[in-house]
């Protein structure tokens, strides 16, 4: 599809969150397997090897060129906060109360994306916009908080570990909102004559601010030694692979693209979407079989989708 098509952005959002939903399962299987910290410093610089690399093929260089110093400032500052605080603990969440129950938080990210782009964007949405927004989130709600119909690992959880796994949630929900309006902002340009990155460019600049933050304050705190004996685990590290193809380089990208597409506030929803898709892989990996209120939920988030067509 041409990048000018009518919505373009918008389905490059749905198609970043099919991608991120099935890598939500790799990273719970890494994470479980490896530990939530040693997945946090390796899909971050990994994500932007292959990102590095890619801008070389695309552009003629690892790093892009000519982006004013505000740009890169709000773009590494989106890193930091969606890439290396929110999603450091989206995927503790996951480890805690699973990728469906971590994800439904994660529909809270369009609020605060939309409150805050509002008054630091400008964006105005209409009222098909809104309608669409206010369905897409109940959908996707009703969709993730439907009962455990199976008895997979995550059927039964003391009160204690679903609650610090939903805060836990709620802080990638925060991270993920301010850090699409802060990614808006660099992908716009802060210069009188337009400027801002390129989504491969600022995807690369977010992750490697995201990463060299994320060692800068973890890895001082870690035992090497350990790190390295948990990297003998070979599904842990095809798993965690898997998600970083998929995640840091390739849903990532996709989502910037999205971003930079469509009205912030919309991609970020269709971004939320992403409990809609973790339905199937969380079935078949952990058993955690969708019920009545999931399917109505998966219903009404494609309703509301379409209302956001309508703008």
């Amino acid at each position: 599809m041409a990048p000018h098509s009518a919505h373009y952005g918008e389905l490059m959002a749905l198609l970043a969150a099919l991608i991120f939903s099935w890598t939500s399962v790799f990273f719970t299987i890494a994470g479980h397997r490896l530990g939530v910290t040693t997945v946090n410093l390796l899909r971050l610089p990994s994500g932007a090897l292959c990102l590095a690399l890619s801008h070389l093929v695309v552009y003629g260089s690892f790093w892009p060129a000519g982006l004013a110093w505000q740009d890169m400032l709000w773009l590494g500052l989106s890193g930091i906060v969606g890439l290396g605080v929110g999603d450091s603990a989206l995927f503790k969440s996951f480890t805690l109360i699973g990728p469906r129950r971590g994800m439904t938080v994660m529909a809270l990210a369009p609020v605060f994306t939309t409150i805050v782009a509002w008054s630091a964007l400008g964006e105005h949405l209409g009222p098909w916009s809104l309608a669409g927004m206010a369905v897409v989130i109940g959908g996707v709600v009703i969709a993730s908080l439907g009962r455990d119909g199976g008895d997979g690992r995550f059927a039964r959880l003391p009160g204690r570990v679903l609650r610090l796994g939903l805060l836990l949630a709620l802080v990638g929900s925060l991270g993920q909102g301010l850090g699409s309006v802060f990614a808006k902002l660099g992908l716009t340009g802060a210069t009188s004559d337009g400027g801002g990155a390129t989504p491969l460019g600022g995807t690369l600049v977010r992750i490697v601010f995201a990463a060299a933050a994320y060692w800068a304050v973890v890895l001082p705190q870690q035992d090497l030694r350990a790190l390295k004996h948990k990297l003998r685990d070979g599904r842990g590290v095809a798993a965690l692979a898997a998600g970083i193809v998929m995640g840091p380089f390739i849903s990532v990208w996709i989502s910037l693209i999205a971003i930079d597409r469509a009205p912030t506030g919309i991609a970020q929803t269709l971004l939320g979407t992403v409990p809609v898709f973790v339905v199937i892989p969380a079935w078949i990996v952990y058993r955690d079989r969708p019920s009545l209120p999931s399917i109505l939920g998966i219903l009404t988030a494609v309703a509301g989708g379409a209302l956001l067509f309508l703008r």
